[in-house]
């Protein structure tokens, strides 16, 4: 049996690397990431333990003209029912004892590695917000990928093929790597984050579990004898996070994908795509937020400078300057790829 290797364990000799003087010098954060999505996302709780039921109206009441005298029939709205998944995230962080006691600042340094562990946790679970489907684990809530994936041809706010999706807008790429624009109106039934209804958290839950004795082995069993179950002291901290997606209403989203995401090709065709999405799809008076990868960022700056096409405003919810496209307010999102792959509308 071999011991766990030195890429899955803290160990000495990367305890030395910040430590200079006698002193503890904190790593550099270079894989940060800027997810707006989840800071947007109203957290409510949901009506069961693990998942969040309601209802949808299908159809509404038409009245009727009648004659003079004549009777009429009752009419009735119609509704259907949806159900949404929350799925349980875990992480955990062991810090050996021999590493820690090491440390010229033993609360510095634990707490600097729980940081990067949340940090970590919060990019995995905006990921799994975009592109997580619960097709092959069913214990994972689906993302925002899989429920608007492929474009209609002729009308996305009303798509004429049972294969595709509703609000999906093609951008036309073919056959390169391309990117999509998220078109997202949150609030309590239009789109929202989920939680347990009986968990007081509502966010990451970080537990210290002190000083636990852990198994070394890759290949640890309970019926290995004495001699070959080896262990060791470590610090432990534990990550969890209850959390599922839902959309109460279809048309709270909408997506403009299949944009070529090369420089070389910037095209401002996708901007009509969003106008349309933003009349189009969307109802209310709620405020529109436009997710898109930090390379859309760049082609729109680039059109800012040649047509004005982009808006800088400091007048927003936030108090802080945010860029716009008309209306719509515009957040960059690390977690948005510019590789996807190109699906064709129908």
């Amino acid at each position: 049996m071999s011991e766990l290797g030195l890429d899955t364990r803290y160990n000495l000799i990367d305890n030395l690397k910040l430590v200079q003087d006698g002193k503890f010098v904190p790593w550099a954060e270079t894989l940060t990431e800027n997810n707006p999505f989840l800071f947007d996302l109203a957290m409510i709780p949901a009506t069961g333990i693990l998942s969040d039921q309601g209802s949808r109206e299908t159809s509404l009441p038409t009245p009727q003209i009648i004659n003079v005298g004549a009777g009429h029939s009752s009419s009735t709205v119609r509704w259907d029912t949806f159900k949404e998944n929350i799925s349980i995230f875990v992480d955990r962080a062991d810090i050996p004892k021999h590493v820690l006691d090491l440390q010229p600042d033993k609360l510095a340094f634990r707490a600097k590695v729980e940081d990067r562990h949340m940090e970590g946790f919060g990019q995995g679970v905006t990921n799994h917000m975009f592109y997580g489907t619960s097709v092959a684990t069913p214990e994972k809530f689906d993302g925002l990928d899989v429920r608007y994936n492929v474009p209609d041809d002729t009308d996305p706010t009303n798509p004429s093929s049972s294969s595709a999706d509703a609000f999906v807008f093609d951008a036309g790429a073919v056959g390169v790597d391309s990117m999509s624009v998220w078109l997202v109106q949150h609030g309590l039934d239009k789109i929202k984050g989920i939680t347990p209804i009986n968990d007081p958290m509502m966010g990451i839950e970080k537990t210290d579990s002190g000083l636990v004795y852990q198994p070394t082995l890759t290949t640890y069993r309970e019926a290995d004898n004495a001699t070959n179950r080896k262990e060791r002291q470590t610090w432990r901290t534990e990550f969890e996070w209850k959390i599922g997606l839902s959309v109460v209403d279809m048309r709270a989203v909408a997506r403009i994908r299949n944009i070529a995401s090369s420089i070389s090709t910037i095209d401002a065709d996708f901007l009509q795509l969003i106008f349309q999405a933003e009349e189009e799809v969307f109802k209310g008076s709620g405020q529109i937020f436009a997710y898109v990868p930090k390379r859309m960022m760049t082609f729109l700056k680039v059109m800012a400078e040649a047509k004005q096409n982009v808006i800088y405003d400091s007048n927003n919810i936030y108090g802080i300057p945010l860029h716009r496209i008309g209306d719509i307010l515009l957040r960059p999102e690390d977690a948005l790829k510019i590789d996807e792959t190109v699906v064709a509308a129908v």
